[in-house]
């Protein structure tokens, strides 16, 4: 086999899980690493333990959470306020279940040396020490992974069930789980693990001619588990297999975003996230959590590999819409929409307002929608949850322009979800207030602010995003809104503010400013991910760029790594030139290992002191890798370079004059546009603007620019330098408005 076959993006030492290549169909993920065996980690999305799951408990009316904050006036008190339930002690809470590896010998003297990956196949390539290759496939429509050893490298096989790792085997046992069967035969091996109360998983390794194979299957019990993975493996075609992998890799990437940046670190590790999300959410696969299918066999699920929905879940699907790959969204639509997470969003509404209509999340839960993390003001009391999901909802539309995804899907979500802030509102001063609520994760960061307050600038953004989705939306449906989404837009305060006169800037909640380094950026919401300030005034202006500067001031220091590329995204949205960029190269020294992956603890401690006490621990048995960190840095990447703001597209509004050489390709905009540039010695020598559907673009293309209106008809391209316009089935035509260049 020859070397110059094979396109790596990747060339680096397999020496521990997350230095490995991760390979997914979105629900079976494998992870390849190793030193002196080859081990493949493997694991599947939806194997799960679902006992423990939590629902908000009857009697925890938000009306007596307010009382009690109002009357009590401590964090604790309504801490206490919040029931839990009562599980035996065998049942923890749901969580993602480590599943094993497979480790792969080879003679003496031959070892594994590094690993490159080909894009246009989804093929991860081995190099061994000897010169000879494996060559590994994973099945995008079925849970086969495929390992090619022509060379007859490999000596054998050997089955290492999370069972045998002393950590995962304490809490296995500790929960109810018993030993899995085991099973070695001519030619196959491999292991089923039971749950207490939920499906089996079988786990097969069948020997071929010229290599092995590897199924995961589920199954209600032991037996069927492993009928399903023995039936898997007797209709397994390998060639149909490649042919249908290599289909589908080389049409994702066709119409894929294109960037060349001047720093070659961030155009290769942009495109690996690119395959890690297709890897992770892929539109046959299971909705996507914290770690993707990618569970380590050795410990147990970080934050059990759940749902978290006050950040994470939306910072790893953001890369959906400028990639333009919105069918990866769909099996977090589904799973949102099934009937148990239904039950379990109606039945929170339910306790907490007496709603039927209505839809309310916590803010870490299972597949099912049951919380994962305990019942406290945290998570009770974030509906921003729901808001910031409702989001993904409304800009799949914008980005595809699907009518009726919005009035079959994304209609009725979003109104069950604003159904919840109209049940909180009340008269106050004047106005209409939340008079109790969370500012993310900001009472755990700050215990002596409490757990809540009045009117949380997070919320009041949430708010204010829901009613002007919700009165667009309308408008797009031939509706009527209703009259309270109207009152919300007249009554209802843009964000909190605190400071002294000249000094004013926005506030966490009422009579609570942003005191301690936090990492959750929630307070600056309205400018980014809600974008719900229009049309800012010069007092407006002042106001953000105090809030900003504060924000400053309190560094950085308890940031982890999903927290920098929100922050370079909000710069980049307040046309920060050289900050984003900076923050990003502090993000990746600080919280990207030798694999590429984004991990949640510091790599040393200096510029960060979050999680310090972990910090030092060997990392093979404390580095946790997150997707949102990963998945938020490639979309910072394409904010950088162009985004829609208060209804105008900016392009290259976060780009530093160092980089004066620049270009990207079909990047999608709200109203399905794509949209490709490119800067030579700072000036803008390429751009051109396709229109999947139809319509209006307001488009600014440098800050001392005017802004420019656009009208587009379905498929038409404009080649805006060239002055003229292009359409499959129409002449050229000139363009009105010259654009600076």
């Amino acid at each position: 086999m020859n070397e110059n076959n094979h396109q790596f993006c990747l060339d680096f030492p397999l020496e521990r899980t997350h230095c490995g290549i991760v390979m997914g169909n979105g629900n079976f993920g494998a992870m390849v690493w190793g030193n002196e065996r080859l081990h493949i980690t493997v694991n599947r999305a939806d194997f799960w333990d679902h006992r423990g799951g939590e629902l908000i408990v009857p009697g925890t009316a938000y009306k007596d959470l307010v009382e009690v904050s109002q009357t009590r006036g401590s964090g604790e008190a309504l801490a206490k306020a919040i029931p839990r339930y009562t599980f035996p002690d065998n049942v923890f809470k749901p969580q993602r279940l480590p599943v094993g590896r497979f480790e792969f010998s080879f003679a003496a003297g031959i070892r594994p040396v590094s690993a490159g990956l080909e894009y246009n196949s989804g093929t991860v390539t081995v190099k061994l020490s000897n010169g000879s290759w494996i060559e590994l496939d994973l099945g995008l429509n079925e849970p086969v992974l495929l390992l090619r050893d022509d060379a007859g490298a490999i000596a054998g096989v050997e089955i290492k069930p999370a069972w045998d790792f002393p950590q995962s085997r304490e809490w296995l046992e500790k929960y109810a789980f018993v030993s899995p069967e085991r099973f070695s035969l001519t030619g196959s091996s491999g292991w089923v693990q039971s749950c207490p109360a939920d499906p089996s998983l079988a786990c097969v390794c069948l020997k071929r001619e010229n290599g092995y194979v590897i199924a995961l299957e589920l199954g209600e019990d032991n037996a069927l588990a492993l009928w399903g993975a023995g039936r898997i493996l007797a209709e397994f075609d390998e060639n149909k297999m490649l042919d249908r992998n290599h289909t589908w890799w080389s049409n994702y990437w066709a119409d894929t975003p294109e960037i060349t940046l001047p720093d070659e670190w961030f155009n290769r590790f942009f495109k690996y996230a690119l395959y890690k999300f297709a890897a992770a959410t892929h539109p046959d696969g299971y909705a996507c959590g914290l770690q993707g299918p990618w569970i380590e066999e050795y410990q147990q699920a970080p934050w059990c590999g759940d749902y978290h929905f006050n950040v994470n879940v939306q910072q790893i699907y953001s890369l959906a819409f400028a990639t333009g790959k919105l069918e990866h969204l769909l099996p977090l639509f589904d799973m949102i929409e099934s009937e148990p997470f239904q039950a379990a969003l109606k039945h929170n509404a339910m306790v907490m307002f007496g709603l039927d209509e209505a839809l309310w999340f916590t803010h870490a839960v299972d597949d099912r929608g049951r919380q994962c993390g305990w019942l406290i003001p945290g998570s009770v009391l974030d509906p921003a949850c729901g808001a910031w999901t409702a989001q993904l909802y409304w800009q799949y539309y914008q980005y595809s322009g699907d009518r009726e995804f919005l009035k079959k899907r994304a209609m009725p979500f979003i109104c069950g979800i604003m159904r919840g802030y109209e049940a909180m509102l009340e008269e106050y001063n004047g106005r209409l207030s939340i008079p109790l609520a969370i500012s993310a994760e900001y009472g755990c960061s700050n215990p002596e602010a409490g757990e809540g307050g009045r009117d949380p600038s997070y919320q009041l953004a949430c708010i204010h995003m829901l009613a002007d989705i919700l009165i667009e939306a309308c408008e797009i449906l031939g509706i009527k809104p209703k009259p309270v989404w109207l009152e919300i837009k007249q009554r209802v305060p843009e964000y909190t503010l605190t400071g002294e006169p000249g000094n004013e800037h926005i506030a966490i909640w009422e009579g609570q400013d942003l005191d301690i380094c936090h990492r959750h950026h929630s307070h600056l919401a309205c400018i980014y991910p809600f974008n719900t300030l229009k049309n800012i005034s010069p007092e407006q202006q002042h106001i953000i760029d105090n809030s900003i500067d504060h924000w400053i001031l309190k560094g950085m220091g308890q940031w982890s790594e999903w927290c920098y590329p929100w922050a370079a995204i909000i710069q980049a949205r307040l046309g920060f030139k050289d900050a984003p960029v900076m923050l990003l190269n502090i993000w990746k020294g600080i919280f990207i290992n030798e694999g590429w992956a984004t991990v949640y603890l510091p790599k040393f401690r200096g510029l960060s002191a979050h999680r310090r006490s972990d910090m030092l621990k060997p990392k093979e048995t404390s580095e946790i890798m997150q997707l949102d960190g990963t998945m938020a840095g490639a979309t910072a990447i394409i904010e950088m370079l162009v985004h829609e703001r208060q209804g105008v597209v900016h392009l290259f509004p976060g780009v530093p004059d160092k980089w004066p050489d620049i270009s990207f390709k079909n990047i999608r905009l709200p109203g399905a546009f794509l949209i490709s540039a490119e800067r030579k010695n700072g000036r803008i020598t390429s751009l051109s603007i396709k229109s999947l559907k139809s319509g209006i673009m307001k488009l600014k293309t440098t800050d001392n620019a005017p802004v420019v209106q656009l009208q587009f008809s379905p498929g038409e391209e404009k080649d805006l330098l060239a002055k003229a316009c292009r359409n499959k089935t129409a002449p050229k035509q000139k363009l009105s408005v010259l654009l600076p260049v």
